[in-house]
């Protein structure tokens, strides 16, 4: 173990002084996430400091990960992998996904760029670089198949997250205008649906009569749109990753190496 954890801190004096940049990046990083959680202590917050310690934690993982798998991330791609992370905790810890409406898509879309190239490089880890077509497309079929599982592993985690605990909604709600059910059509049948258009509000009742919300503006979907947008932006960015390294292949592969981890097992 002891020999272990020397070969580590050797690896890391060696990744940073072969890329300087990198490592001031990974470390404002780390010290942001730090300083995070200590800020989430001071005002008792205390599910943003376990957050904060697991987004400080890729730190670590980055080295360990490419010493022990034997590969090494280019510096566009551990950028954007960064850059995603901090949109991630900022959008969870500091309301950052209600500032920017859109925040959420923007990083669902991009974790399928990073998620595509990671399952790449995994397979490409286990069976060598792929020095022919044949091999190249089917580890483009294996990086889109890792993806689309860590979106919907994601989903899953999200589902049993928000039933578990009260206090979560990662399955945000969203207010909608218009239904079609077989639940609602007259008789239940699976051949007809019940078409309801032009909701404008909808007014919640306990058992006794009692009003206990008016939803205004519409009808509220309670988490499927907002879990099958999350896959759908994933899963398409995904296909368009696969398509532009596809043609990148065929035309030479002359940003293969900025985009794809490169392996040093033999270094």
């Amino acid at each position: 173990m002891t020999k272990y954890f020397k070969s580590l801190w050797d690896y890391f004096k060696q990744r940073t002084k072969s890329n300087i940049f990198l490592f001031i990046l990974l470390a404002l990083y780390f010290a942001g996430c730090i300083a995070s959680c200590v800020y989430c202590i001071v005002i008792q917050r205390y599910r943003d400091i376990a957050v904060a310690l697991i987004f400080a934690l890729l730190v670590p993982v980055f080295y360990i990960g490419e010493r022990n798998l034997k590969i090494q991330i280019p510096t566009p791609t551990a950028v954007a992998i960064i850059l995603l992370c901090i949109g991630s905790f900022i959008g969870a810890c500091y309301n950052f996904y209600t500032i920017f409406r859109y925040l959420d898509d923007v990083l669902h879309a991009m974790w399928g760029v990073v998620f595509t190239i990671i399952g790449f490089t995994l397979i490409k880890v286990a069976l060598g670089e792929p020095d022919t077509k044949k091999k190249f497309f089917m580890y483009l079929l294996f990086g889109f198949a890792f993806c689309l599982m860590i979106a919907v592993l994601w989903e899953i985690y999200e589902f049993i997250a928000d039933r578990i605990s009260p206090n979560l909604d990662m399955q945000e709600d969203t207010i909608i205008n218009s239904i079609h059910s077989f639940l609602l059509y007259p008789g239940y049948d699976h051949l007809h649906t019940e078409i309801i258009e032009g909701i404008a509000y909808t007014v919640l009742y306990d058992a006794d009569g009692n009003v206990l919300y008016t939803i205004d503006g519409g009808y509220l979907d309670i988490g499927i749109m907002d879990t099958m947008f999350d896959i759908v932006w994933c899963t398409g960015i995904a296909v368009l990753v696969c398509v532009f390294l596809a043609v990148d292949r065929l035309t030479g592969s002359h940003l293969y190496r900025f985009i794809i981890p490169k392996s040093t097992a033999d270094q």
